[in-house]
């Protein structure tokens, strides 16, 4: 061997030793795709299960949703079903009860009052029935039964508690204020005034914002038919926010009040959809009566009484206006 073959090639490098970090190097080559793929399966279990819970979910709230639904449809016939036999029944029971004043002939002055009486519990929120009511008062006065006093007591019971019931439920919405009418005042007087000023009662509706001057005077008694001649007279200040300022009327009227008058369907249309109602509710012989005034919306009226366009349009205004400025 020659001395250029022996000698050693400066080029190649002598190997480096490996280390300890080469050889965990080494070793954590491997179990890091090992970790990587338990990483993986760990999410892709986590993600199954989110989705899977997340569908289960959805699920239940559409089977809660469809039941609701399907109650509310349910709940909703059986209401249309109850108040179509409710309805057939009140219109059987009216042809019935009516056929007492249509055949007049067959029917006695007992089975009258008892009809009446009927019709008066059932429909009186419908139908207004002071005509039958002073009809048959007047057929009893002019009859010859022994029993006509308590026929006419009855009567007068009869229409007595279907105004409580009245006053009662429009009370609830609006005001009651009661008046008592002093037969001496009226007849030594000519007219009784309740209050000092014109417009004495002042009501304010949470409803109807400002204030209504409402004014009552008695100007005639009249004792054979136990009824009151009365003058309403109504209106509100120009400036809502003012109550002394000028004040527009509404309404000014002269009528007669009985026991046979029911507030809920005889009263007065005013102004901002409400209505002003007089009923007599009470009469001592040659001294005092009582007069029950009741101011409420008309929505409370009876069911025949249907609101004006112009009014419908104009309480939903005020609801919109009242809602704005509530949410602001």
């Amino acid at each position: 061997m020659t001395e250029k073959e022996g000698a050693t090639n400066p080029t190649e490098a002598t190997p480096k030793p490996k280390d300890r970090w080469d050889k965990i190097d080494i070793l954590l080559k491997p179990m890091g795709g090992l970790f990587t793929g338990i990483a993986l399966a760990t999410v892709g279990f986590f993600t199954t299960n989110l989705i899977e819970q997340q569908q289960a979910e959805q699920t239940d709230r559409l089977a809660k949703q469809q039941v609701e639904e399907t109650n509310r449809r349910l709940y909703t016939e059986i209401m249309s079903s109850r108040e179509k036999a409710d309805s057939d029944l009140r219109k059987e029971m009216f042809n019935s009860i009516i056929e007492a004043f249509l055949d007049p002939e067959e029917a006695t002055l007992d089975e009258k009052v008892l009809a009446l009486e009927l019709l008066a519990y059932n429909f009186h929120d419908v139908l207004d029935l002071s005509p039958l009511f002073k009809y048959v008062a007047k057929a009893i006065e002019e009859s010859t039964l022994e029993n006509k006093d308590s026929l006419n007591a009855q009567l007068k019971r009869v229409a007595g508690e279907v105004i409580d019931k009245q006053l009662a439920s429009l009370a609830d919405a609006g005001k009651l204020v009661p008046l008592t009418v002093d037969f001496k005042t009226v007849k030594n007087e000519g007219v009784q005034e309740f209050g000092d000023m014109l417009f004495p009662i002042r009501v304010d509706l949470p409803d109807l914002p400002g204030q209504r001057y409402i004014f009552v005077e008695a100007s005639q008694v009249f004792p054979d038919s136990q009824e009151i001649k009365v003058r309403l007279e109504s209106g509100r200040p120009s400036d809502a926010d003012n109550p002394d300022s000028t004040l527009e009327t509404d309404v000014d009227i002269a009528f007669k009040v009985g026991f046979f008058d029911f507030p809920m369907i005889d009263n007065t249309r005013v102004s901002h959809s409400q209505r002003i109602g007089i009923a007599l509710t009470r009469w001592e012989d040659n001294d005092a009566a009582e007069l029950s005034l009741v101011y409420f919306p008309g929505s409370r009226a009876s069911l025949k009484e249907k609101p004006y366009y112009d009014e419908v349009i104009e309480q939903l205004k005020r609801n919109t206006a009242a809602k704005d400025k509530g949410e602001s």
